[in-house]
Formats: C-alpha cells, sequence, structure tokens
C-alpha cells in the first residue's frame, strides 16, 4: 500500500512518492502502475485531462483518490482540486473526466469535476463496490455520473453537490443494458440539481437503488425509470427526500411498484407522482430553505439546502437515515430529532440571558447537535478548554468538547458535572505535525422531547 502525491510543479518522471517528489498529472500516478491498497493524494489546481482508470483495487485494499482540499497531506495550504475535460474554460477538449471499463474498489473524494463533452465520470463494464464522495460536478456535455453494466453492485454516491445541466441530461445514471436485477446501491445526502430539462436519477433496468436524506429539484423528473427491470422491484427506494420543482414528475415510474417512496416532501412539482403509490408517512411541506442575509449592501454565502428554523422537515422522524449529513455532520440518535433532506438542522445561537460570570452571551444549542468552529494550531502542547450548561430536562449522554484533526482519532471530552451549573471541560493535546487547523465541536446529546433542556457554551480558550 503506497501513497502517491500529484500537483502542479510536478514532474511525471519524479517518483510521485512524496510532495516534493511529486507527480504532474492523475494518470502519470495511475500508469506507475497505481496498485491495490494505493491512495494517491492530489494538490490544489486544475488537471486538464482525462483519468482513465487501469487497475482494479480489491476488498480491503481500495484505490483512493483524494481531493487535498486542506493541504494537509500536500501543500500545506489547501484549495480547490478541479479535474477539467476543457483546456480554456470556455470550451470542452475532452470526452470524460474519469473513465474505465470493469474497474472494481475505487473510490474519489473532495473533486470538483467539470467540462465534459460527454460524461463526467463513465464507468463501464459492470463496476463494483465503487464509492464517489464529497465531490462537485457541473458542465457535463451529458450525464454528470454514469454506472453501466448487467451485473455493477455497491455503487454509492453520498455527500454530493451535482448539477446534472440541460435537456435530457441525467446526474447518475444506472444503466444495464440488459435486465440486471438487483445492484444493491445507494445515493444518500447529495443535493442534485437538474438544470430545468434534466433528470436528477435515472435507472434503466437497475434495481435496488436506495436514495435517502437528499434534495433533487429543479429538473424536468426527479427520480425516473427509463426501462424497467423485468425481474426485480422496487427499481428506486426513496426515504426522508425533498423532491422538489420538477417541471413534470418527481418520481417518474413506467409501471407501478417499479418506485416506491416514503417519509419524503414534495413541493412545486408539476406532478409529484407518475405511477407511483403514496407514501403513507410524505408529506407536502415547503422545505423552507434559509435564505441569503443581505447587510448593508452585502450579501452573504446561503448553505444550499440548509432548513430554517420554521421549516416542518427540521425535526421529523423518517426511516433508515443516513447518520450524517451534507456536511459531515452527524446527526442526533433519536429519530424524530432528524431532518429530512441533506442538510442536518442544527438549531443553535446567540444566547445572552444564560451566561457565566461576566461575559455577555454564550452559544444556545436549543436541541441535539453541533457547533463546529476551524482553530489555527501549531505542533505544540494546546490545552482547549470551554464551559457548559445544561438544563435540568436534559437527557442521554452529557454535552461534549470534540477536537477533530484529519486523519486522527477525535479527543471528546464529556460533562460529568451537575445539570444547571457551568461545568468545565477541558483537553491537552499536540496537535499532528502535519495538521495546520483542529475543529473545535461543541456537541448537545440531548434525548429528551419535553421540558428544560438547553445547553449553553460559554468562555472557551485555546492556550
Amino acid at each position: 500500500m503506497t501513497d502517491y502525491y500529484i500537483g502542479a510543479s510536478g514532474s511525471d518522471a519524479a517518483d510521485g512518492l512524496s510532495w516534493a517528489n511529486r507527480k504532474l498529472t492523475l494518470n502519470g500516478v495511475e500508469d506507475v502502475p497505481i496498485a491495490a491498497g494505493d491512495t494517491c493524494y492530489i494538490g490544489p489546481g486544475t488537471y486538464r485531462e482525462t483519468l482513465t482508470l487501469d487497475i482494479d483495487g480489491s476488498a480491503g485494499n481500495i484505490i483512493t483518490y483524494i481531493g487535498d482540499v486542506t493541504g494537509e497531506n500536500t501543500d500545506g495550504v489547501g484549495g480547490i482540486i478541479r479535474i477539467s475535460g476543457s483546456d480554456n474554460d470556455t470550451s470542452t477538449a475532452r470526452t470524460n473526466c474519469v473513465t474505465g471499463s470493469a474497474r472494481d474498489y475505487r473510490t474519489f473524494r473532495g473533486i470538483w469535476f467539470s467540462h465534459s463533452s460527454n460524461d463526467l465520470i463513465s464507468l463501464t463494464g459492470s463496476p463494483t463496490n465503487i464509492m464517489i464522495e464529497d465531490c462537485s460536478f457541473s458542465e457535463a456535455g451529458d450525464d454528470s455520473i454514469v454506472f453501466d453494466g448487467a451485473s455493477m453492485t455497491a455503487l454509492t454516491v453520498r455527500r454530493c453537490f451535482i448539477i446534472s445541466g440541460g435537456r435530457g441530461n441525467v446526474g447518475i445514471k444506472f444503466n444495464s443494458g440488459s435486465d440486471a436485477g438487483a445492484i444493491t446501491s445507494t445515493v444518500e445526502n447529495c443535493i442534485i440539481v437538474g438544470g430545468g430539462n434534466g433528470k436528477g436519477i435515472e435507472s434503466t433496468r437497475s434495481a435496488s437503488i436506495t436514495v435517502k436524506n437528499s434534495t433533487i429539484g429543479w429538473c424536468e423528473r426527479g427520480l425516473s425509470i427509463a426501462t424497467a427491470a423485468s425481474a426485480t422491484t422496487p427499481m428506486i427506494t426513496a426515504n426522508n427526500c425533498l423532491l422538489i420543482h420538477s417541471g413534470s414528475s418527481a418520481c417518474r415510474a413506467l409501471s407501478t411498484g417499479e418506485i416506491t417512496e416514503d417519509y419524503n416532501t414534495f413541493f412545486m412539482n408539476n406532478l409529484d407522482r407518475t405511477n407511483t403509490s403514496i407514501g403513507s408517512n410524505s408529506q407536502t411541506y415547503p422545505p423552507l430553505f434559509v435564505p441569503p442575509l443581505l447587510l448593508d449592501g452585502f450579501q452573504f454565502p446561503m448553505a444550499f439546502c440548509e432548513l430554517s428554523e420554521w421549516s416542518a422537515v427540521r425535526g421529523i422522524a423518517g426511516t433508515g437515515e443516513a447518520t450524517d449529513d451534507f456536511l459531515g455532520l452527524t446527526r442526533p440518535t433519536t429519530s424524530a430529532k432528524k431532518s429530512w433532506g441533506p442538510v442536518q438542522f442544527r438549531d443553535f445561537s446567540r444566547e445572552t440571558g444564560t451566561t457565566r460570570g461576566s461575559s455577555t452571551a454564550s452559544i444556545k444549542l436549543a436541541d441535539a447537535g453541533q457547533h463546529q468552529m476551524f482553530v489555527p494550531v501549531t505542533n505544540t502542547s494546546t490545552t482547549f478548554s470551554v464551559y457548559c450548561y445544561r438544563e435540568t430536562n436534559y437527557a442521554g449522554t452529557n454535552p461534549q468538547l470534540v477536537i477533530k484533526q484529519p486523519g486522527i482519532a477525535d479527543d471528546t471530552t464529556t460533562d460529568t458535572g451537575s445539570a444547571s451549573a457551568w461545568n468545565e471541560l477541558t483537553t491537552t493535546l499536540t496537535p499532528d505535525a502535519g495538521t495546520n487547523f483542529v475543529v473545535v465541536e461543541l456537541v448537545s446529546n440531548n434525548t429528551a422531547t419535553s421540558g428544560s433542556y438547553d445547553t449553553f457554551f460559554d468562555d472557551l480558550t485555546v492556550s
């Protein structure tokens, strides 16, 4: 198992075994050749090439391409990693960004794929055990992600943002040339925007596709069956999703039973369902996303599809929910406190009524959830301290201070003091030498459903 490095100013004549001796191109690593279990760290920049997959991974030995957005493994700075099918960002020069036939056990993470004349990622020949996570897709000439083959299985797309393009284009296409039956694959915590006439997720003879905790909308069809799989139904099962703003049909099947949906909300679709039975727990609630904040002529960025405090789907029981959300944050353990869609609602605010000592404000978590802060650090012993206060009816694991570092196990400190009192949570650790920041996470694990259970945090220090 070998680590390889790719980055600007590299050379494909180098061995790629360190950042100082990095390769210049992705194909430079693939052609070494890369082997099962190897990891490739991609430094910030634009890679104008088509990565052609030559090698299979294996069970327990995945071949992984990681866009090193934090820079922790490459240049120490980080940034956007883009694979582009264009040489000038105005016209396309290549058919795909990634292509491969019958290549299994491959993972792609943290990469923006853009500008292809055909599909951005095209995996044919019945790929299996493919993971695409934390990636973005845009400007596809045809479809964004295509899985093709009669015996493909274990395909996962999660925490991805996909703009699927123009007329007829598809965000994620599962295409079996023959009646493949079950492919047992998952799409979760994704945001798929259909570009008006595109489709979100489409199946051609592929069954047992689970779609959960995703927002799919602004398209012609959200979930679509192109050709039936005669032997196996349902082809698509959708739960805990926001299916919105479809110009034709949010769930379009050819025959009843091909799409099964429940615990979803449908809003502003021309048709919510075609040949699809109504889920007994599904709703027609408007999602109520958080709007951009306008202040003194400035527009603050909007967390796309983040639910507002008034949303009816921000704390509602679903089924088989994803354990984390689009941002990678853990969802509450209590199902009724989870949210439909990709982004878990977290009710935190600035509090002036409950504070410690002479402090003028604290952070309030009104229910189970987390609040994160990125803190610059050096490779020296560092103490993190914060005071927390939980109200009398709080239940479940007590509040926590969690220090997260990329690639390092979390350091977790749990409140052991009494309720209705300010208790100090403190931990001392030496951040990893390859890390220039840590994430300080303040956590409420409340499971109570009534009474006073707010959690407050105050006087955070790093020394």
